[in-house]
């Protein structure tokens, strides 16, 4: 999409983009490990596949939060610090995706070198984070863990938005070409908020799954809470697209000449990313 419309490749697509590809890695590198799986009533691929299975699910799943707070950032950036626009560039947008890309792979090999484990679920068709040997180990891999790739980017993202959520009361009263500006910035900034929201709902329970293991015995676990995780971690796959293509008019326009083989060079011209006013060229430091 972004290729073919290269109107839609600003710095902040590059987030988008991002989220995507953590979105597809589920689904290339996870989902016929765990669909062939839960055929068969038995998890098939040996503790080699589970560790694999599990070390792409925490690998995309950190990167996707980190990014998330990062998008929460560029549109806090745009929105309340309008000096900054000129220093967002695509040079420091792939800096920033290298450094969550590292960090989500830190976190993501941890278990394997020995600081926390990875495991089959109850459900003996997928592996994630083994929740069910609560020792010192666990228990310090997961409250760290919690604290650093989980709540601090939450709190970035909240302070973010309601910073965002009062500049853009304020700058709802005005008109004319500073109102219209701001009208397109809602329209980014609400498919951020909505992709946020999402991810809560998709990876909420398994935080509050690997909680309850710490304070409490495994087995005191509801056997609902056990399968609620995987499938609404799994089901994100699925609502993020749809996010993309709802709540963003130019996205739309865009697949839907794709889907007509219609288009022309003027129309390609005339699909832009509502986003910061960054030449297209832009690489300084």
């Amino acid at each position: 999409m972004f290729l073919r419309f290269r109107g839609l490749i600003t710095p902040t697509s590059l987030l988008l983009i991002n989220l995507a590809v953590s979105d597809l890695g589920l689904i290339l590198l996870g989902f016929p490990f765990s669909a062939s799986s839960s055929f068969a009533g038995r998890w098939l691929f040996g503790e080699g596949g589970c560790q694999w299975y599990a070390f792409m699910g925490f690998l995309f799943g950190s990167a996707h939060i980190g990014t998330l707070a990062l998008l929460a950032l560029d549109r806090y950036l745009i929105a309340c610090r309008i000096s900054l626009r000129g220093k967002l560039t695509y040079k420091r947008y792939c800096q920033m995706l290298s450094i969550i890309w590292s960090y989500a792979f830190f976190w993501a090999a941890m278990p394997l070198l020995g600081w926390g484990r990875f495991g089959l679920e109850p459900s003996v068709t997928t592996c994630t984070i083994d929740w069910q040997h609560n020792d010192s180990n666990y228990k310090s891999f997961i409250l760290v863990y919690f604290v650093l790739g989980f709540m601090v980017p939450l709190v970035i993202i909240s302070v973010c938005y309601f910073a965002i959520a009062r500049r853009l009361r304020k700058n709802a009263k005005q008109r004319g070409v500073i109102h219209d500006q701001w009208t397109n910035e809602r329209s980014i900034t609400l498919m951020s908020l909505v992709l946020i929201i999402a991810f809560l709902i998709a990876w909420t329970p398994y935080a509050v799954l690997c909680l309850w293991a710490i304070f409490s015995h495994p087995r005191t676990v509801p056997p609902f809470l056990t399968l609620i995780p995987p499938l609404f971690a799994k089901a994100s796959t699925v609502f993020n697209p749809l996010i993309y293509y709802l709540s963003n008019p130019k996205l739309r326009a865009g697949i839907l000449a794709i889907l007509c083989c219609c288009c022309k060079d003027a129309s390609v011209e005339s699909i832009e990313m509502p986003d910061s006013p960054v030449p297209a060229n832009s690489d300084a430091a």
